[in-house]
């Protein structure tokens, strides 16, 4: 069972601010598509973690602009992302 700080047991988790943040975005779930690009990108894990979260708040068409974008950097600009 969640226990709540009694902070928040009185306050109903609607009106808390950081509840309602989390809950107006838009999340979306990354297809088997935009993994395998992003799997075949040329960078470190650390860096593919990273885009992952970007993608996550993307529509699908700009995720596969997003990636196109990464694939036509030269590898030395990739490095700086």
């Amino acid at each position: 069972m969640l226990r709540l700080n009694r902070d928040i047991e009185n306050k109903e988790l609607e009106n808390i601010p950081e509840v309602k943040k989390y809950f107006k975005r838009i999340y979306t779930v990354l297809s088997k598509d935009i993994r395998d690009k992003l799997k075949d990108l040329d960078l470190s894990k650390d860096k593919k973690k990273k885009i992952k979260k970007e993608l996550a708040f993307l529509s699908k068409e700009k995720q596969l602009e997003y990636l196109d974008e990464l694939n036509r950097l030269p590898n030395h600009e990739k490095k700086n992302i």
